[in-house]
């Protein structure tokens, strides 16, 4: 092989890497705009989602960064974040209207999805969640209580009075306990709600489709839902004294613990 082949060989295997490099920059550089017209798009849609304009979504992140995004929850909403932080009433003022405007619409929906549950369990018969023959209107003091359960272990009995309704730290309080049951296979719970001896007892299916109460808890009698006057008027509790939580012993006395 001469040198003059061996040159034009070397030549042309240079012009191929060269031009190898070349579309792999052409690549590169495609990919990066691509991936920030896609990351461009994707704030786009989310200050349109919100119904911001990209200047306001950009301050909401920014204010995010901040002290807002240390002590606010993660579902706060970037509306609610941009009108705590308003820099003038008439800002604070759409702010709350846009998000007033958002919340009905949520509602809306949320209603619209009930009825269509409400009808599908028509459908299927309308037969009960709960067996609300079982319900119970006797006062603690005559409650059966367990001491063992099938496990063997002791059983920890509770009862709680509480509420139907207007009643934040009633639903905070059973969210509490409806938890520990899940962790607490020997927790026991009788729940007395003051406010239902005048209503159907389908106020309370109702109230235990809404809290997601375990049906296996019920069926197993460790979850108890009964109307609750009688436990009201014997320990002489007053509305705003609620929730009240007590302890059953193993000799079946009661004593308050909360």
């Amino acid at each position: 092989m001469n040198l003059r082949f061996k040159n034009h060989v070397l030549l042309v295997l240079i012009l191929a890497a060269n031009t190898s490099l070349a579309a792999d920059k052409i690549t590169s550089k495609e990919t990066q705009s691509k991936a920030i017209d896609s990351s461009e798009y994707q704030t786009e849609q989310k200050h349109l989602m919100w119904g911001l304009s990209a200047a306001e979504y950009s301050r909401y992140e920014e204010l995010m960064k901040g002290i807002r995004g240390s002590i606010s929850p993660e579902t706060i909403s970037p509306i609610e974040v941009l009108g705590i932080h308003a820099q003038n009433d008439a800002e604070r003022r759409k702010y709350a209207r846009l998000w007033a405007d958002m919340m009905e619409k949520d509602a809306e929906r949320v209603l619209a999805f009930q009825r269509a549950y409400d009808q599908a369990w028509r459908d299927k018969g309308d037969k009960p969640l709960i067996d609300i023959t079982q319900l119970k209107t006797q006062s603690p003091s005559v409650i059966p209580t367990t001491t063992t359960q099938s496990s063997g272990l002791p059983a920890n009995n509770l009862i709680i009075a509480t509420k139907l309704d207007g009643c934040a730290a009633c639903d905070k309080k059973i969210q509490q306990l409806l938890t520990s049951m899940l962790v607490d296979k020997t927790l026991h719970l009788d729940v007395y709600f003051s406010d239902s001896s005048d209503k159907p007892n389908s106020v309370i299916r109702q109230w235990a489709i809404s809290n997601r109460v375990d049906a296996e808890m019920l069926k197993s009698r460790r979850l108890t839902l009964n109307h609750g006057q009688s436990l009201i008027n014997q320990y002489q509790l007053d509305e705003k004294q609620l929730p009240a939580t007590f302890k059953v012993d193993n000799n079946g006395g009661v004593k308050r613990v909360e």
